[in-house]
């Protein structure tokens, strides 16, 4: 039964039971009220907590972002402003960002954050919009991050794959927008932005990709680096182009989507066609490679750490490179004349059945190396250039099969191919393939008045040569050194045989000897004796010999030099003592170790070419010092001068007047003697050739008033290079051909003789005075003090010149 009652107001009252169950349930409300306002507050405390640990956890390297200096790349520079080289741990041009495209810019917003410039660092909607996409492919196909978010990442967050790194990222992210502009933080994101192929930023994408700087990069191709940043490696044009091509139709999609260009833009951009540069070549290779590596020892070992390969250094170096292009050319040719004397040493590469019936049916192949791919490249006839080839005989005629194309086998080499054939185990069988080089040759039919001259194709054997050599050019006005080879072919050797090889100077030291003799009162005309010579040593009697076993008794000093005459060199070593000789040896800066033996006399010293090359400077510098200078200028990224080398007066290695009858001797040399090759230069020019013992080392050292140049031809293993290979045959021809296409393009000029120097009229052959007009007679030039009695007598009534230069 239930008891009600009704209070004053007339309202019904219900009895205590059901007060007692509605009091219940308001308690039951205010509970979970009170629990979730506890809760709310706790939640937010503990989320205030949590923020403040992350936030107390979090990068502190603020100007990372605000002085934006990443990893850049080193840079070197030819003397004209020709990028040779480069430095670095990641490939980065850093550009700002007036200097990056709209479109560009637009690419990478409209691939990875097609709102950026409308959130503050965090997109919920793009969260929201890329949980869909991926779950509707069922694979990741969008991400979440903004490209705030991204640069927290690069930046400052690092790289870990957890949900603390995300949350981090997006606290930074927010901060990051209150700290910087938009355009700024899009400008380090495109500096910083991995993109494929060792590619850090859009200007090293675009010249690694595209080969051209990222202001000339077109919709499409920018369209292409902005699909990259998802997946750099696997969607990289070098590596799968399709892939590429997908994303930046993505890109193109979006690009139009956001209105960032116009329907034509898109359509245009779609089917434009796009040159990717290839991954194997490059187009920014070292120009001069073993030049650019010698510059990077030189610079790292003054600055130590990291600095030649993040701190962005422009390097401005001496090298030109009109003489280096002729240098290395010079080298090629020069090299592949001293091979082809050789014998031919066998097939390169070989193809059966159906490859070997393509290769003949197809289009010529370049030969490359050793290694070679005979199915790997294809492409047309170019002179001097080596190709594979299939030898063939016809009759009394050999032929070389460039592919489809038959060429008539040089005579030579068609038999130095045939004797190799004819050796014990050697066969060249069918499929075997040699490396040829096709020329167009003059060959001259009929004679008399019914002779012609008809032009024909041929082909020679292009051996990759077994022996190497190495060129320095500098000038020795003020010792930039414009010209550097260390080798045949530095991606086969990187071994510089110009700084780093050591290698008997054979009689190229002879100069360096004889300008002591002057200045121990010798002159051009003193008489010396060729003559069998015996010098006793620790370790018996040392008896050398010439060149060709002759002798030719009394000579002029003159002429003793022109013909290299060991014994008379060995005689001068002696007259003034070993440690005398050296010392003059120092005082052209040449560092190598020097035994005590009389045996320096012939150039048993080790020495290297670019010592050598300088050593040499002084004599066309009139006995001054050339200092060696590789490069004018180091700068930072900044445009700070790091480096300059300063303009130091030059010390004086030899007397003016010393230095200059040196040149009138050495003249003599390319006059008259071995250096005869470089008479072909048409300049006035003075050298010497060097040959060490068992035609192992061959040296040419020779200059004009405006440059110097050494060439060294030899083995890397010290075997002789062939017999009678001296520097006149070997190295001579390639000092010619380079200064022929390189010699700076000045007046042609004589050296000026100094004041000091003498002259009188004599006959070289003899050292006697001679009247004017007497055949052969020529004004020889003496040092102050040195001139012999019998011209100060005006014996035979001598021609003097009446003053004193």
């Amino acid at each position: 039964m239930i008891v009600s009652s009704v209070d004053e107001t007339g309202k019904l009252k219900r009895n205590g039971k059901d007060g007692k169950k509605r009091k219940k349930r308001f308690s039951v409300i205010r509970f979970f009220i009170l629990l979730f306002l506890v809760g709310g507050a706790f939640g937010a405390g503990l989320g205030y907590w949590g923020y403040k640990q992350f936030e107390k956890d979090l990068p502190d390297r603020w100007s990372a972002l605000t002085d934006y200096k990443p990893s850049r790349a080193s840079r070197v520079f030819s003397a004209e402003g020709e990028l040779i080289g480069e430095f670095y741990l990641q490939k980065r041009i850093v550009l700002p960002y007036e200097e990056i495209p709209k479109h560009v810019m637009q690419s990478f917003v409209a691939a990875e954050d097609n709102r950026f410039f409308d959130h503050h660092g965090i997109d919920p909607l793009g969260i929201i919009r890329a949980a869909f996409a991926n779950f509707k492919a069922g694979r990741v196909v969008q991400g979440g991050s903004t490209i705030t978010q991204q640069v927290a990442k690069l930046m400052l967050v690092g790289n870990e794959r957890n949900v603390f790194r995300k949350i981090r990222e997006a606290i930074l992210a927010q901060k990051i927008e209150a700290r910087l502009k938009k355009e700024q933080i899009l400008a380090i994101y495109a500096n910083h932005v991995y993109l494929g192929h060792g590619a850090y930023g859009v200007q090293a994408a675009a010249e690694i990709y595209f080969g051209k700087d990222a202001k000339e990069l077109t919709v499409a191709e920018a369209a292409m680096l902005g699909g990259l940043p998802k997946a750099p490696t696997e969607d990289s044009p070098t590596s799968n182009f399709k892939r590429a091509k997908d994303r930046q139709r993505y890109v193109l999609g979006q690009m139009l989507d956001n209105k960032f260009i116009t329907d034509e833009q898109y359509r245009e951009a779609l089917h434009e066609s796009i040159a990717i540069i290839s991954k194997d070549t490059p187009l920014n290779h070292i120009a001069a490679p073993y030049f650019v590596e010698h510059i990077r020892k030189l610079v790292q070992a003054k600055y130590a750490g990291r600095d030649l390969y993040d701190r962005g250094l422009k390097i401005y170096t001496t090298l030109e490179m009109r003489q280096q292009r002729a240098a290395e050319s010079a080298v090629r040719l020069g090299l592949d004349a001293v091979d082809h004397r050789f014998s031919f040493r066998g097939p390169v590469a070989h193809l059966d059945d159906a490859a070997l019936e393509k290769f003949l049916d197809g289009m010529p192949q370049p030969f490359v190396g050793p290694k070679q791919d005979a199915t790997s490249a294809a492409g047309v006839i170019v002179a001097n250039k080596a190709y594979l080839a299939a030898f063939e005989r016809q009759g009394k005629k050999a032929y070389a099969r460039v592919g489809a194309f038959r060429v008539v086998m040089d005579e030579y080499d068609a038999a130095r191919v045939t004797r190799w054939t004819e050796k014990r185990g050697n066969k060249l069988g069918a499929g075997d393939l040699i490396p040829v080089r096709v020329s167009k040759v003059e060959l001259k039919r009929g004679s008399g008045k019914k002779a012609s001259i008809e032009i024909i194709e041929q082909a020679q054997l292009a051996q990759r040569p077994e022996v190497q050599a190495a060129l320095v050019a500098v000038n020795p006005m003020n010792g930039h050194l414009t010209a550097m080879v260390g080798g045949y072919d530095y991606d086969m050797s990187q071994f510089n045989r110009a700084t780093q090889a050591k290698r008997q100077a054979g009689s190229s030291i002879k100069p360096y000897i004889y300008s002591a003799a002057l200045e121990n009162g010798f002159t051009e005309m003193s008489m010396v004796t060729d003559a069998p010579v015996s010098i006793k040593t620790a370790a018996g009697f040392w008896s050398p010999h010439n060149y060709k076993p002759e002798f030719l008794g009394p000579v002029t000093l003159r002429t003793a030099l022109q013909k290299s005459l060991n014994t008379v060199s060995v005689r001068l070593v002696a007259a003034m003592g070993v440690d005398k000789v050296i010392e003059q040896i120092r005082k052209f800066g040449i560092s190598a170790q020097i035994v005590r033996h009389p045996s320096i006399a012939l150039g048993t010293p080790e020495v290297t070419l670019i010592e050598h090359v300088y050593g040499y400077a002084t004599f066309p510098a009139m006995g001054m010092e050339v200092k060696p200078i590789l490069f004018t200028k180091i700068v930072d990224a900044d445009g700070n001068v790091v480096e300059e080398p300063k303009s130091e007066a030059p010390r004086r290695r030899i007397p003016a007047d010393t230095a200059y009858v040196m040149v009138d001797m050495l003249k003599n040399v390319v006059e008259k003697g071995t250096g005869q090759k470089a008479k072909e230069l048409g300049r006035p020019a003075g050298g010497k050739t060097g040959t060490s013992n068992d035609f192992k080392d061959n040296w040419f050292m020779a200059f004009t008033r405006d440059l110097v140049c050494g060439v060294w031809v030899g083995r890397d293993d010290f075997k002789t290079i062939g017999n009678d290979a001296t520097g006149g045959t070997t190295a001579a021809p390639i000092w010619t051909e380079f200064m022929k296409a390189g010699h700076p393009q000045t007046p042609v000029r004589d050296f000026d003789a100094p004041s000091g120097v003498y002259f009188a009229r004599a006959t070289p052959e003899r050292g006697t005075p001679a009247k004017p007009g007497t055949p052969g007679s020529l004004m020889i030039p003496f040092k102050r003090g040195t001139l012999p009695s019998q011209f100060a007598r005006g014996e035979g009534k001598a021609q003097f010149n009446d003053q004193i230069f």
